[in-house]
């Protein structure tokens, strides 16, 4: 193998080297251009592996990825041309203090964390500064503090006026000369100083957004210099020490408010947990030659890592990796600055950075949707009104309804999580229940998907002019596919489809409800289907769930409409025969009891309808067992949890 061969190929280093310094190693394939990744996959090209490979050995034998050891990889590098000598940069001479800033007219912004801005006026006075409120035609720089200082900063940035951070006038005095002089034109502050900025005022923009609520922004002041000293003896990277040097920890959550979609960023402060560790302490598997610190913990489930080999002077990779799966993880960015700067252009929504990634084992729908709505012009949503249809989302497979009273109740640490304002829904299915307001928003009258055509009342699911393939395709935009079973004594086993099928069929009675169910069936085993085939759905916008669909590669079978209109019956006969407080065997007449009988699917509801006894009511509380009653309505149904 030549140097020329690894030209354009995928390239995985594993193992210990024995001669080879890993971080080297990776610069120097990279020179000659490969592509330097930490993962096997179909399109790894070679594996360089030294000793205790691991699972990678494995994996590269699975997709017949070429395999080479140390001493290949090293007589390669060795047989590279040397790169042409860089032309030796001119020394910067050193200056006094005094001409950093003699001359020049100052604004200062924000506030400082080391000194009064009364201090830091007197100390630019004495350097030969003039030191002017607010910019002005003739200020050549603006030297700023805390985010309080972004409005300055911006309209710095507008004019031209060059911008130094309170760090770097720190460093200027303390040095006695001008290592950092500004520029006439310009100052250029740290790539990290610029990040930090952009983070100051992509919050500030989260905050006037109409469409968002933050309910957390929270950026810590800056870590002292001891954290600062603790952080570089443990070899953190320099990029990380520089954010921590501005802010001493994020966290940043915001939802839209009307659901779906969240946000979240969580930098945790400098404490003695922040250093990099093994697999014992983290049990992320990134394997036994590698050590991570935790960078930005999204969620629980899936948190972004450094990691890097045990090696002195190693590379940290940058790893967005899900509980446990370590090494499958993927590379979110190549530093700090561009890995914050990608969590801002996706919204911190979670699982950014696995989203717009083809995967054939999880789909990221909901996250990919969430940042397309992020990234639109925010769209200001209706209100929630006494009156008006309302979709709750996740509270199991989500539903709708009509909301019939509001209620705020007082902030406790009950109210964390749920917020204090309700709304009293009566949903399509049935039940009424409180439910925490920023899990609803509001349906405009003209929303018109398919479950809200298909629930009008006049309409048949078996319609003639449209023909079957529409109607089914309508159906599996209303309903959504089976994803799971419940069983909750006593309705019993029931699909996920089940509430939002009963939704759909509740606006008529129940009768019309089982004859409309029944005649669709015939239809559809008259058309002799294959009930189990994955059918092609087409995306039209009428999709009452896009991100459940997409989560089935836009394909659905007959077989689960056909299941969960079956048991939305179900659902709907526990209702009718609580609220009438009448026994089963009296919600249906003989005939239609009898037509049941004779059909496989109906057997639960055949079930149900010849029953002596009343039919209990759907015990769908999703009520959390430790929660108090926050001061609702007494004898009311609460929902604070998410159910199933």
């Amino acid at each position: 193998m030549q140097a020329k061969d690894l030209e354009g190929k995928n390239v995985v280093l594993t193992g210990k080297f024995a001669t080879l310094k890993r971080a080297e190693a990776e610069v120097a394939l990279t020179a000659l251009g490969a592509k330097v990744s930490d993962s096997i996959s179909r399109i790894t090209d070679i594996l360089f592996a030294g000793d205790k490979a691991g699972s990678k050995l494995a994996k590269a034998a699975q997709f017949n990825v070429a395999i080479h050891d140390e001493a290949t990889l090293a007589a390669v590098l060795a047989s590279a041309p040397a790169p042409a000598p860089r032309p030796a940069e001119p020394a910067a001479e050193a200056q006094p203090v005094v001409s950093a800033f003699a001359g020049k007219v100052v604004a200062l912004a924000g506030r400082f964390s080391t000194m009064l801005r009364a201090r830091a006026q007197e100390l630019l006075t004495e350097a030969g500064a003039t030191v002017v409120n607010g910019v002005t035609p003739t200020t050549n720089l603006v030297i700023y503090g805390d985010m309080q200082a972004e409005r300055l900063i911006e309209t710095a940035k507008s004019q031209g006026v060059a911008l130094m951070d309170e760090s770097e006038m720190l460093a200027i005095f303390r040095a006695g000369k001008a290592e950092a002089k500004p520029a006439e034109a310009s100052v250029d502050p740290t790539e990290m100083s610029r990040v930090v900025a952009e983070l100051r005022a992509f919050i500030q923009a989260l905050k006037r957004r109409k469409d968002i609520t933050v309910e957390k922004a929270v950026l810590g002041r800056k870590a002292s210099n001891a954290k600062l000293d603790q952080l570089r003896a443990l070899r953190v990277p320099d990029q990380l020490v520089e954010l921590y040097a501005e802010h001493d920890g994020v966290h940043v959550e915001w939802r839209f408010t009307e659901p779906p979609g969240i946000g979240c960023m969580r930098i945790p402060a400098v404490t003695q947990w922040t250093r990099f560790t093994g697999d014992d302490s983290h049990y992320m598997n990134f394997g036994d030659e590698y050590e991570a610190l935790l960078l930005d913990e999204i969620t629980p489930e899936g948190s972004t890592w450094l990691v890097r080999t045990r090696e002195k002077g190693a590379h940290a990779m940058i790893r967005f990796a899900s509980a446990a799966e370590g090494e499958d993880g993927v590379i979110a960015a190549n530093s700090i600055a561009d890995y914050l700067r990608e969590a801002m252009r996706c919204g911190f929504v979670p699982y950014w950075p696995r989203c717009f990634r083809p995967s054939g084992n999880v789909s990221y729908a909901e996250q990919e949707l969430a940042i397309e709505r992020f990234r639109a012009p925010p769209v200001i949503p209706d209100k929630v009104a006494v009156g008006g249809r309302v979709q709750f989302e996740p509270i199991a497979a989500g539903g709708r309804g009509q909301a019939l009273a509001t209620c705020e109740v007082p902030a406790s640490i009950h109210t964390s999580y749920i917020g204090t304002k309700f709304v009293e829904v009566r949903t399509d299915e049935g039940s009424v229940a409180w439910i925490p307001r920023k899990w609803l928003k509001a349906l405009s009258r003209s929303k018109t998907d398919a479950y809200e055509q298909l629930r009008a009342p006049e309409l048949a699911l078996v319609n003639d002019e449209l023909g079957l393939g529409e109607q089914l395709d309508d159906l599996a935009r209303a309903l959504g596919q089976v994803t799971s079973y419940s069983t909750r004594d006593p309705i019993g086993k029931l699909p996920s489809n089940a509430r939002r099928a009963a939704g759909l069929l509740g606006a008529r009675p129940l009768a019309d409800a089982v004859r409309l169910v029944l005649a669709f069936d015939h239809a559809v085993r008259r058309a002799k289907l294959d009930l189990h085939e994955r059918r092609p759905l087409v995306k039209n916008g009428r999709e009452f769930d896009p991100a459940e669909l997409a989560h089935h590669q836009w394909t659905y079978n007959v077989a689960d409409l056909l299941t969960g209109l079956h048991a939305g019956l179900v659902v709907l006969a526990h209702h009718e025969s609580a609220r009438r407080a009448v026994p089963g065997a009296a919600l249906l007449d003989a005939g239609l009891v009898e037509q049941l009988a004779g059909h496989a699917d109906a057997k639960d509801l055949h079930d149900r309808c010849t029953r002596a006894a009343p039919l209990a009511a759907p015990p769908w509380t999703y009520q959390d067992p430790d929660m108090p009653t926050l001061g609702l309505p007494a004898g009311t149904v609460v929902w604070s949890g998410t159910g199933a």
